[in-house]
């Protein structure tokens, strides 16, 4: 057994322009033993028993795998043991958990069962305002997030209109040929899991990329915002990964959810990453990754096609993003301040101890997943 287990931490969903977009589906990567959906309101507990289960299973020697909320990222959404194949998250609003295979694979453990109603009731009006404004609050923060899309969008176009194509295509040729140093498939059906690495939260943006980099890897950097192919080029690779056969790790860009930020190849020992302020201003350190000879895109970038006025543009276009970034930031800053508020109320209807007897028989449940081990 490992004398020190690791924690690779990630985000199962995000506040994006699209609203809040989640892969709650693929916390479990496959063959699944036990999910544990937990439902319940807020300030039931349901981060911090899920912690206390990370903690016992770290304890016990295990790898895990943090999943953080975007509305709080210094709460859980759920907890991984890849080991044991077993997992736990919360299952409530926004990002509804429903089984899909009852009793066999999920199972609801539902908190409503050690709460008081007489408290809720008694605050039943303080629920209700505070559920309201935390909605219009988020609702604010996603236009916002829509506004600023439009203006990333005019950035990147601008950008874009000056990118020497032959000179790109050389560059992403170069990189491709680095990370696959072979161009053999495999001959097995690939797979691909789907997270966000950093996400758009109260306390700004929030990358947890250096959890999930391995001591040996190689690392490869793609320097380039938007508009300069990056985005094109990580799409690259995750094809050229899957057309070979090998399971992919895809992080999705909180601004364009649709496409991706990060490509690991655990089979490959490698990943490519996306550096673009502000969402990841450097390589992240440490871990005795290998950095491998990147890529920076702005060698692409002739500037001289651009007159005065369409530079004027360019920058007015990112600042206009970068500002209403932060009133969406700021807007879901609120949104958590009321939420903390709303939890106030239950965690005043709630029995605790009869919460921590559940949480002690789930443990020995999981444990017994690791039986031959």
């Amino acid at each position: 057994m490992k004398s020190k287990p690791n924690i690779r931490c990630m985000f199962a969903g995000g506040n994006t322009p699209d609203g809040f977009v989640n892969y709650f589906g693929e916390i479990l990567e496959s063959n699944t033993n036990r999910i544990f959906i937990i439902k319940g309101g807020p300030g039931v507990g349901k981060s911090t028993f899920m912690k206390k289960i990370g903690q016992d299973l770290l304890d016990k020697g295990y790898d895990l795998e943090y999943f953080y909320c975007s509305s709080d990222p210094y709460s859980l959404d759920a907890v991984a043991v890849p080991e044991l194949k077993v997992a736990i998250m919360d299952g409530t609003a926004p990002h509804v958990m429903d089984p899909r295979y009852p009793g066999a694979v999920e199972e609801i453990i539902y908190f409503g069962d050690y709460w008081n109603d007489d408290v809720l009731v008694a605050n039943r009006e303080y629920i209700i305002e505070c559920t309201s404004r935390i909605k219009d609050l988020f609702n604010t923060a996603y236009s916002q997030l829509k506004e600023a899309r439009t203006a990333y969008d005019e950035w990147k176009s601008y950008v874009k209109s000056c990118v020497d194509r032959a000179e790109y295509q050389r560059q992403a040729d170069l990189l491709i040929r680095k990370v696959f140093k072979r161009f053999d498939v495999l001959g097995k059906e690939s797979r691909a899991r789907h997270y966000f690495a950093c996400a758009i939260t109260p306390s700004g943006i929030k990358d947890y990329t250096d959890t999930l980099l391995k001591p040996g890897m190689d690392v490869y950097p793609i320097y380039g915002g938007p508009g300069s192919g990056a985005k094109e080029l990580l799409s690259r690779v995750a094809h050229i990964a899957e057309w070979q056969g090998f399971f992919t790790e895809r992080s999705h860009c909180p601004i364009e959810p649709e496409d991706l930020d990060m490509v690991i190849i655990p089979e490959l020992n490698a990943a490519v990453i996306n550096i673009w302020e502000p969402f990841r201003s450097a390589v992240p350190e440490g871990h005795g990754i290998n950095l491998g000879e990147g890529i920076d895109l702005s060698a692409c970038f002739n500037e001289a096609n651009l007159d005065e006025e369409r530079r004027k543009a360019l920058s007015g276009a990112r600042e206009r993003f970068l500002e209403l970034l932060d009133q969406a930031i700021s807007n879901i800053a609120q949104a958590k301040t009321v939420h903390d508020q709303l939890e106030s109320y239950y965690i005043s209807a709630m029995d605790f101890e009869k919460i921590e007897q559940v949480r002690q028989r789930i443990v020995q449940r999981m444990l017994k997943y690791g039986k031959g081990r």
